[in-house]
This record gives C-alpha cells, structure tokens and sequence, in this order.
C-alpha cells in the first residue's frame, strides 16, 4: 500500500509539473502539456485522495461471511456478492499478479449496481479479465491456502454446490 501511495503521489506531482510546464511555454506544445498534465493530475490526484483515505481509515480488504463475499478491497470494491450471485471463484494471474476472481451468473451484477463513474470503470475493465470481482491476493492478510480453505468452508455452509 504504501508503495501505491508514493506512486500516485509522484504521477500527482508529475502532472502539476506538466501543468506548470504548459502554462509558462508558449506555442502548440503548451496546450498539450496542459491537458495532460490536468488529466494526470485529476487522475492521480484522486488515487492519492483514496490512499490517504485507506491508510487513515483501515478496514478489512476481503470479508467471507455465510452471505457471501464483502469486497473492499480497491476504489472499485463490489460491497457484498451473495454466494448466490456467484458462479465460479478461481485464481486468477493478470499483469504478474495473482487474484481471487469471482464468477458472478449474471455477467453485469457489479457493473449495474455501480454509481456511474465505478460503472465505467467497471466497464473498461471488464474486458481485462474474465472474473466480475478481482481481489489482489497481495494485499490480503492471509495466505493463498487460508483464504481458499474459509471460502470453501463458507460456501459449504451456504448449502450450494462447492466451488472448484
């Protein structure tokens, strides 16, 4: 997390630099510098926003109740998917990373239960993976095999067929 935070707080300065950097040059180049040097600082800024916000605030990446799975995990957390809103729940390797990736029945659940600009995320996204829900295992505070262990143990107590 904290290497996170540094990342968006440098890409944050970075684009105050390429703002500044535009206002004070002159000719063609000073409006592109400034556009994206406002989308880089918009952006960023917003991710160094929610990383204070997750240090000051701590709660709990993954919850595995008997209602289901409570993502909390990034900006784009699904909240609670009920065991019976998921199909399948598999690891899942993307850019390097492993990932809890969870199999919803129905392919737009979280994408249709977002606020707009998470529904567009959630969008673009979607094309990335596969998985509805994607929950870097690196974050969590357990291992691989506790994770899958309480997630299979819930789910048996769901009364609904074991996830592979």
């Amino acid at each position: 997390m904290i290497f996170y935070g540094i990342v968006s707080l440098i890409f944050t300065l970075l684009g105050v630099l390429l703002l500044v950097v535009g206002v004070t040059e002159n000719g063609s180049d000073a409006a592109k510098f400034i556009i994206i040097g406002a989308l880089d600082f918009v952006v960023f800024a917003l991710c160094t926003i929610y990383w204070v916000r997750s240090m000051i605030k701590r709660k709990p990446a993954l919850i595995i109740t008997t209602e289901g799975i409570i993502d909390q995990s990034t900006y784009l957390a699904a909240g609670l998917i009920k065991w019976e809103e998921i199909a399948d729940i598999d690891l899942v390797q993307f850019s390097n990373q492993t990932f809890l990736g969870i199999y919803t029945l129905d392919p737009d659940l979280i994408i249709n239960r977002s606020n707009s600009l998470k529904s567009m995320m959630n969008r673009m996204n979607k094309g990335l993976l596969a998985t509805q829900v994607n929950i870097p295992i690196k974050i969590l505070d357990c291992s691989v095999e506790e994770l899958i262990e309480m997630v299979s143990k819930r789910w048996k107590e769901a009364n609904l067929p074991e996830v592979q």
